[in-house]
């Protein structure tokens, strides 16, 4: 059991020293991948709704 608990502080002390060296991204970053994630998000979006609208057109002409 002891050995478990060491482990467990040993896993403990080893996260707390990997997120020190984590380089976390300023605010203007943040602003900027958001921006790109919205608009590619959009853009999928808008691509799944034509793709959509085109397969039931054709079906609906040929059904």
């Amino acid at each position: 059991m002891s050995n478990y608990i060491g482990k467990a502080g040993q896993y403990y002390r080893d996260v707390i020293n990997e997120m020190r060296k984590v380089v976390w991204p300023g605010k203007e970053e943040i602003k900027d991948l958001t921006i790109v994630v919205l608009t590619v998000s959009g853009i999928l979006a808008l691509f799944t709704f034509l793709v959509d609208w085109v397969i039931n057109f054709v079906m609906g002409k040929l059904l």
